[in-house]
């Protein structure tokens, strides 16, 4: 094969050891994370495993490009699973990836 293949590597996603479930304080700042790897590296992108609840943003989905995703000032509601996945097109015939982080979010 063209020698070119050898520099592309499929995605993979894994949660970091300890980083679920992340447990917050309401008000604090959290980042959820996926460790991501390939090349060409995927974007990441962010749901609520409940398909129903919205993102902290009030979108459906967020884009992330570290696997990182940044909530500001959280709160209760936000407690729950997010998904992580690897955008559709992720330059391989292969099916996203995912992962799931849990973010537990106490009252004060």
């Amino acid at each position: 094969p063209p020698l070119f293949f050898s520099f592309l590597v499929p995605p993979s996603l894994t949660v970091p050891r300890g980083k679920s479930p992340l447990v917050a304080r309401e008000g604090d700042t959290v980042e959820l994370e996926c460790l991501v790897s390939g090349k060409p590296k995927p974007i990441i992108l962010w749901s609520r495993s409940d398909k129903e609840a919205p993102m902290p943003d009030g979108s459906m989905q967020m884009e992330s490009y570290d696997g990182v995703l940044r909530i500001v000032n959280v709160s209760r509601e936000m407690t729950g699973s997010y998904r992580c996945q690897t955008s559709q097109y992720n330059g391989f015939n292969v099916k996203p990836r995912e992962a799931v982080v849990e973010l537990i979010v106490q009252c004060e």
